[in-house]
C-alpha cells in the first residue's frame, strides 16, 4: 500500500503525497488512526492521455491539525474492473492502458502488503525460532503436569479441610497449649523525673514487676502510689536501703507501715533513700 505520514503543527493545512491514483475515493486520510473529516483531496493531473489520471496531489484540511495529531495519507485500490469492453466497440488505447495500469497498481499494493507480512513474520518462520518455541511449550506442559500431580496427591479438598479441623480440635491452638509455658513483656515504663522515678514491666499473663525510690529530708511516712494497681494485697513487696557511705545512719532500717492494692506507706529515717520493688498480678 502506498502511503505517507505527517505530524501536525497547528499551522499547516496542506499535506502532499506523490503516489498515483485514479479517483479521489482511492485516497484514504486518517487522523490518529481514525477516519479524518473536514478535508478535500486535490489531485495533480497526469494529462489528457495519461495512463493514470493523477500522479499525486495534496490533502487540504479546513482546520490545521494540532501538534498531537498524526496524519496518514494512503492509497486503497479496490480489486475489480471498472471498464466493460464490448465485442463490437472500438477499443480506445488510452482507456485500455488505464485499465491495465489500474490492475498493475493493484498488484503492486498486494506485493507491498505481502512483503510487509513476510518481514513481520520472518522470525516465526525461522526453524530455530520455531524449535525454541516448541521447547518452551513442552517445558510449560511438564510444569503443568507436575503441579497437577501435586494437587491430586492432596486428595479431596473437603477431606483435607475436615482433617485440618479435627487436628485443630484435638491439638488445640498454640496459645492454649503454651499459655503456661510462654510469657513476655507487653508494656514497660522507664523511670524518669516526670513519673517520680518509678518503673514497671507488664507481662502477657497479667504478671507485673514494678518499683521506685522514696526520699525525705526528715523522718517521715512516705505514701507510695504504684504505677500499676495489683489485683489484691497478696503481692510481694521488697524494701531496701540506698546509701553512699558506711555510716550507721545509712544502715538504719524500717519497713512498710501499710499495704494496699494501689500503694503502700514506707517510713524513711535519717534522710536515707529507700528503694521498693513489688511483684504480683495486675487488677483484672
Amino acid at each position: 500500500m502506498q502511503k505517507v505520514s505527517y505530524m501536525g503543527n497547528g499551522e499547516t493545512t496542506e499535506f502532499t503525497f506523490n503516489f498515483p491514483y485514479f479517483e479521489s475515493t482511492n485516497v484514504i486520510v486518517t487522523k490518529n488512526n481514525e477516519p479524518a473529516t473536514g478535508y478535500q483531496v486535490i489531485g495533480t493531473p497526469g494529462g489528457v492521455d495519461a495512463d493514470i489520471p493523477y500522479t499525486g496531489g495534496k490533502v487540504v484540511f479546513e482546520t490545521a491539525p494540532t501538534a498531537l495529531d498524526s496524519i496518514t495519507i494512503a492509497r486503497a485500490l479496490p480489486l475489480g474492473r471498472a471498464i466493460d469492453y464490448q465485442p463490437t466497440a472500438k477499443i480506445d488505447p488510452t482507456t485500455l492502458n488505464q485499465d491495465m495500469n489500474y490492475m498493475m497498481e493493484v498488484l503492486k499494493d498486494l506485493q507491498d502488503e505481502l512483503e510487509t507480512l513476510r518481514t513481520q513474520y520472518a522470525e516465526i518462520a525461522d526453524k530455530d525460532s520455531t524449535a525454541t518455541l516448541l521447547a518452551r511449550i513442552a517445558a510449560i506442559s511438564e510444569d503443568i503436569a507436575t503441579v497437577r500431580a501435586q494437587i491430586m496427591a492432596l486428595g479431596d479438598v473437603s477431606t483435607l479441610r475436615q482433617t485440618v479441623t479435627d487436628l485443630s480440635t484435638n491439638v488445640g491452638t498454640i496459645d492454649s497449649r503454651t499459655s503456661n509455658l510462654l510469657d513476655y513483656v507487653i508494656e514497660t515504663q522507664i523511670p524518669t523525673a516526670e513519673n517520680n522515678y518509678t518503673w514497671y514491666r507488664k507481662y502477657k499473663s497479667g504478671w507485673v514487676e514494678q518499683g521506685g525510690i522514696v526520699t525525705s529530708t526528715t523522718d517521715a511516712d512516705i505514701n507510695v502510689v504504684y504505677p500499676v494497681a495489683f489485683d489484691d494485697t497478696n503481692y510481694t513487696l521488697v524494701l531496701g536501703l540506698i546509701t553512699v557511705n558506711d555510716s550507721a545512719a545509712g544502715l538504719q532500717w524500717s519497713g512498710a507501715k501499710s499495704m494496699s492494692e494501689t500503694g503502700c506507706v514506707i517510713h524513711v529515717t535519717n534522710s536515707v533513700r529507700k528503694n521498693w520493688t513489688a511483684y504480683g498480678y495486675i487488677a483484672s
